[in-house]
Formats: C-alpha cells, structure tokens, sequence
C-alpha cells in the first residue's frame, strides 16, 4: 500500500496481473459473462479489471461479484473481444485489478441509474449494491434488442421499479432509455443519477436533467493499453484526466462539463480522433 499524488491509498496489489481460471460462461454468441472465482476482493461497483487472454488485452466493468466470483459482460466488438466470449470454461485468464474508482452513493436516499448498450453492465453491478444496502433506487436500461438486456432480468426479483428500452421493440418500450426520462425527474424526487453508456445518449441524459440534479456520476470509456496510469492513452482533452486512474467514474459538474471531447470524439489507439 502507498499513497499517489492526490494522497489517496493504492493497492499496488491490484495492479499486478494473476492468473485465474474462467469457471462460468453465460450468454449468446453476441454477449457473454464470463466468470471467475477470484476470493474476497474489495470491489466496487464502477472498478474495472484489465482482462488477458492469448496475448489479447482490454479493460472490462465488473458486472458482479458476490464476494467470491466475478463477472464480466463482454459484447462483440472486435478482435480481442471476440477471442474472449468465444473461451471455454477451464481456460486461464490474466486479471489485473480492481482498477479505478467507483460510484459513490453514500449520501443519497433516492438514485436514478442509467445504462445503455454495454454500459449497462457497471449499472448493473451497482443496482445490486444498492440492494443489499437497501438504498431506494430506479432503474433505466436500454440496448438494440432483448439479447442483450437478458443478463439484466434478476434485477426484477429484487426491485419493480427498473423500466427496458429495446430499439427494435422486442423486449420493454421500443425506443430510448432518454424517452421517458424527464417524466421520470417530475415525479421521482431522485438526488442523484449514475450514467453509462454511449456518450450521446449520456449527453442527451444531462441536457433533460439541466440544474434539477446536481449529484450527476457518470461512467467513462477510453481506450485503454495498460490501465494503470503509465501508458497515458485514456487521457481526456483539457482536464488531462486519466479515465483509468481519475475515473472511469467521474462527477459531470465537477470534471467533465469542462472536457470538450465528451459526446463528441474519443482517439484511437494511436492517438488519432475518432468521431
């Protein structure tokens, strides 16, 4: 243990990588969990984990985690993705983490929780936290079809109060997990709202919410080569934040509503912009 450069405490334990057998696979061939029995960690809902497998390396949210074994939701996105959800049980992983910092909702009586797409994987984790610390929350989750809401449906056992969103209709409300939102503040009386997702819909988010919610958190995406700091890839333009290290967790008012690049480009592995 040792302090960084803004004084908090670092577990250099988690930032080195171990070996872990992948024990569980749940899902479709468009997306997997993929579980391993890692023992009691301090884990939080919004830390990552650098995953690698076959030379093939990205950072993934946790899911969930129930005090002995993690998981991982991964889309198809790519090469590297794709090797990974296409691992069979028995296999061997190197895990580095947990990663980042978390949400933190400490103070709050009464959350919104927002995931869309692959995002909804960290809200996730986070409704599930909320549960067992019997924190009133609602819950928004939106993807393009019910494949990929399908590792979502335990949450409805635990609260009634978590709305769907399909883009093609086929599971909940067809449309947007913003469709509904500014009803959703009229009469939900929320202090906070936690944000994942694609930056548009965040940004989309944010603007119905305006100055009604000021305790607004949200989950950030960067490409990441080592996820500890070092490589410095997942800096964001102006506040010169590194989302692996700052974030991925970040509060909007405080941080992100002075970063340009939010909503509108992110940079590629090379550091060329992407739209």
């Amino acid at each position: 243990m040792k302090r960084n450069n803004t004084g908090y405490i670092v577990n250099i334990d988690n930032k080195i990588e171990k070996s872990y057998k992948l024990v569980e696979i749940a899902g479709n061939t468009a997306q997997k969990t993929l579980y391993f029995r890692i023992g009691k960690r301090d884990i939080s809902p919004g830390n990552f984990f650098m995953l690698n497998y076959n030379c093939a390396q990205k950072p993934f949210s946790v899911s969930g985690y129930d005090g002995d074994v993690v998981g991982f939701t991964i889309q198809d996105r790519g090469e590297c993705s794709q090797k990974m959800i296409n691992a069979k049980a028995g296999e061997y992983f190197g895990l580095t983490g947990p990663l980042g910092n978390n949400f933190d909702l400490s103070k709050s009586k009464n959350a919104l929780l927002i995931g869309g797409g692959i995002g909804s994987a960290p809200i996730k984790f986070l409704a599930e936290t909320l549960v067992k610390k019997n924190i009133n929350f609602s819950a928004f989750f939106g993807a393009r079809s019910v494949d990929f809401l399908k590792y979502l449906f335990d949450l409805d056992k635990k609260r009634d109060r978590i709305k769907y969103y399909t883009d093609d209709g086929t599971y909940g409300a067809k449309g947007f997990v913003t469709d509904d939102l500014d009803e959703a503040l009229r009469t939900g009386n929320f202090d906070a709202i936690c944000l994942c997702g694609p930056e548009k819909m965040m940004v989309k988010a944010i603007e119905i919410v305006g100055g009604r919610i000021k305790n607004i958190q949200i989950s950030m995406e960067r490409y990441m080569k080592c996820g500890v700091g070092l490589c410095g890839s997942c800096v964001l333009d102006d506040i010169s934040a590194r989302v692996c290290e700052d974030g991925p967790v970040f509060s909007y008012f405080d941080t992100i509503v002075n970063c340009r690049e939010f909503g509108k480009y992110h940079r590629d592995g090379l550091g060329i912009i992407e739209n």
